[in-house]
């Protein structure tokens, strides 16, 4: 299991992708955009990797199970 440092700073990447993701966007469009998210994915995927995370989906999977045991599982009817 991912420690819960681990998976905050995987958050903090996250968060840092989407807002550089939605400053990209607050300029009209123009033919270079879909190139400049490449290096934007770069930095987000370099930061899961120095964190141990091989992939997106692991660390969504290391996040999902942070969530359930900080949270609560919802099978169980947590509210």
């Amino acid at each position: 299991m991912a420690t819960k440092a681990r998976v905050l700073k995987g958050r903090k990447a996250i968060d840092a992708y989407r807002s550089a993701h939605t400053q990209l966007h607050s300029k009209a469009w123009r033919k270079g955009v879909p190139e400049e998210h490449t290096p934007l994915l770069k930095v987000m995927l370099k930061a899961f990797s120095k964190q141990s995370f091989n992939s997106l989906q692991e660390f969504f999977d290391a996040s999902e199970e942070l969530n359930v045991k900080e949270l609560g599982d919802a099978e169980k009817g947590w509210q």
